[in-house]
């Protein structure tokens, strides 16, 4: 399983912020049937997850939201072949 890509960065207001980049498809952004269907391909994007007032406090909202970073982060995909096969 591939990890997420994570960054923690903070904006000029002086709040910290959690980036990750996450899968297309995963937070709805693409259409799942247009990938399976073969028009489409999932992408990794940056996306802010996270916005607190503190560095520490964006670690820890990394540390405790490893695993759904990590699935978000798996893209999206199908054996086109056998979609089509299975649905004709």
């Amino acid at each position: 399983m591939e990890q997420a890509q994570t960054e923690i960065e903070q904006r000029q207001d002086g709040n910290w912020i959690v980036y990750a980049k996450l899968s297309a498809v995963r937070i709805g952004l693409e259409n799942k049937e247009f990938v399976k269907s073969g028009n489409r391909i999932d992408y990794r994007k940056w996306i802010t997850c996270f916005v607190a007032k503190t560095q520490k406090a964006c670690i820890e909202w990394q540390k405790n939201n490893k695993t759904r970073l990590d699935r978000l982060s798996q893209k999206y995909s199908v054996n086109v072949k056998q979609y089509k096969e299975s649905t004709s």
